[in-house]
């Protein structure tokens, strides 16, 4: 039999001191996790763990041009889903906007929509640089990555389009 008549498992230790043994070391697991001891990677790719002024350039292909005109140089850039800080507006640039329409033959072709622009906007913040990214307020962006930007008080939904160091030029 496995417990004996004391309560002891296999006649040496208790069933409460294995219950306090098996405790402790399942919240000596836990503290480990939690510290990143042991567990997954914390990121995607390694970063530096200097700040340098980056360029950040974000491209919406289909715009109102209402839109666009409330965006000004000099305004606040957040990325709406985490509030990270894209800095400052530095460079905004509209164009025609980019529809695309499939035609009657199956092939999808660019056109332009009256009242519509695409929109390239440029901005300068903090960061730490990566293999191809950028880590901004702790959240890791990349070239081709969705947000919602902010700008000033006009909002956008597109991609990131490039990333840079400050000074050097962006893809």
């Amino acid at each position: 039999m496995f417990i004996d008549k004391k309560g002891r498992l296999f006649g040496k230790a208790s069933i409460i001191d294995v219950l306090i043994v098996a405790l402790a070391i399942v919240f000596a697991g836990m503290a480990a996790f939690k510290w990143g001891l042991i567990g997954a990677a914390r990121s995607a790719g390694p970063f530096t763990q200097e700040s340098y002024d980056i360029r950040i350039e974000f491209y919406q292909e289909e715009v109102p041009d209402f839109v666009v005109k409330a965006a000004k140089i000099g305004d606040k850039a957040v990325e709406a889903l985490k509030n990270a800080s894209f800095g400052r507006v530095v460079d905004i640039k509209a164009g025609k906007s980019v529809s695309w329409v499939k035609t009657e033959s199956g092939e999808y072709v660019a056109s332009s929509k009256e009242g519509y622009s695409n929109v390239i906007i440029v901005m300068e913040a903090k960061g730490q640089l990566g293999s191809g990214g950028a880590k901004i307020g702790g959240e890791e962006y990349f070239i081709g990555r969705t947000i919602d930007l902010y700008a000033g008080c006009a909002a956008f939904k597109g991609r990131i389009s490039g990333i840079a160091k400050k000074g050097r030029e962006l893809p």
